[in-house]
């Protein structure tokens, strides 16, 4: 298959599918030590979280972090047995299973600072024939031909008169 059609060909494969998800960007804004500490507790409530859905971490590499760690480890700020650690930002996680996931940052006291966030994913994921966003329709790209027209139409092709 020619380079031009691999494209449309995954889109297409991609949208019957039947499921995709949101991408958030945490707490709206580049991942650092917040304003005040219920920032990301904040924003976390304040949206919906689903199977397919990932979370977009926007932080510059060597001044931030993020970790993955247990519900002990948020809440005590420590990451010494941590799940997964993106040390390169930006970072993607994707949400891939229902749950509470729990992220922090692990540089300096920064998680105490509230530099923390976790979110609970919804056991449904997004899907055509829910009630979720739908995707826009795929544009028509059939050849449109013309009506044919009908040796016994009472219209003739020169302007519609009928002849006798």
């Amino acid at each position: 298959m020619a380079n031009g059609g691999i494209l449309p060909l995954i889109l297409l494969l991609e949208l019957s599918s039947g499921s995709y998800g949101l991408q958030h960007i945490v707490g709206d804004s580049i991942w650092s030590i917040p304003p005040t500490n219920d920032f990301y507790t904040n924003w976390s409530s304040s949206n919906s979280f689903h199977i397919g859905d990932t979370l977009y971490f926007d932080f510059d590499s060597g001044l931030y972090d993020v970790i993955q760690v247990s519900r002990g480890e948020f809440d005590s700020c420590t990451g010494n047995q941590a799940f997964k650690a993106f040390m390169d930002g930006p970072a993607i996680f994707a949400l891939s299973r229902k749950g509470v996931f729990y992220f922090i940052c692990n540089v300096s006291n920064y998680c105490d600072l509230g530099q923390k966030v976790s979110v609970i994913v919804d056991h449904q994921n997004y899907s055509m024939d829910s009630s979720g966003p739908s995707p826009s329709p795929l544009p028509d790209f059939r050849p449109q031909t013309p009506p044919a027209t009908s040796p016994f139409s009472s219209q003739s092709p020169d302007h519609g008169t009928i002849r006798e």
